[in-house]
């Protein structure tokens, strides 16, 4: 929260796993942050539903956006075929009677929303800090944005799942939303196997974690010629 709406941050790397839940690759610049008539939704540890990407499944679903704040999540796990895991958070974001408002949800815990603070896919001593040292004040947008970059950096120092360009999103009290930075990309991929075709043609890098003969043969396993 900051003293003129809500800001959202996220980075923007998709891993690829295996059945056994072994990474074997990934690919940055995947959307996670989607905003829709001044609310918000973002996912963090999913970026696909059984092979459809995240962004095709809010496209498809888009009246779920049109729900108040603390309804969106609910709506929007009913539709989730994943199977519970704690790396998965759900957060929506707007304005609810006339505040600002933030939501966040794991597959196994209750919703939580408050008007105030943060909520994190993974603790963030820096983040902790940061708001302790505004000593009870609303914080500006452009610290606020600041603070986020750099704890979703220091999580990609210790975590290789997290990575690609950082986006974030500032959501106005009054005015429409903002790109802070990299706002997202649409380039026309609705599935795991859209992007597995671009990047046999060459046109997207795919990164192997262990070896390129390992990321092939697990991507011609779930995308077939």
């Amino acid at each position: 929260m900051v003293d003129d709406g809500i800001v959202i941050a996220s980075d923007t790397r998709s891993t690829f796993i295996d059945d056994s839940g072994k990474q074997f690759g990934y690919i940055d610049g995947t959307p996670k942050v989607f905003v829709q008539s001044g609310v918000a939704f973002a996912v963090s540890g999913l970026s696909s539903i059984s092979g459809e990407l995240f962004n095709s499944f809010i496209a498809r679903n888009d009246y779920l956006l049109a729900r108040p704040v603390n309804e969106i999540l609910l709506g929007v796990m009913l539709g989730l075929p994943f199977k519970n895991s704690t790396n998965v958070l759900l957060i929506s974001a707007g304005v609810s009677n006339g505040q600002p408002m933030i939501c966040g949800k794991n597959p196994t815990d209750p919703q939580l929303c408050r008007g105030e603070g943060f909520i994190t896919n993974r603790p963030s001593s820096s983040l902790s800090r940061w708001l302790i040292s505004k000593n009870g004040t609303m914080p500006k947008s452009a610290d606020a944005a600041a603070a986020l970059h750099q704890a979703i950096l220091e999580s990609s120092d210790l975590d290789t799942t997290v990575g690609g360009p950082i986006s974030v999103l500032h959501l106005r009290k009054s005015g429409g939303p903002v790109w802070l930075e990299n706002p997202p990309y649409d380039r026309g991929w609705k599935t795991v196997c859209d992007i597995v075709s671009d990047y046999r043609k060459g046109n997207v890098r795919i990164i192997f974690t262990n070896s390129k003969g390992e990321l092939d043969r697990n991507l011609n396993a779930t995308c077939p010629f």
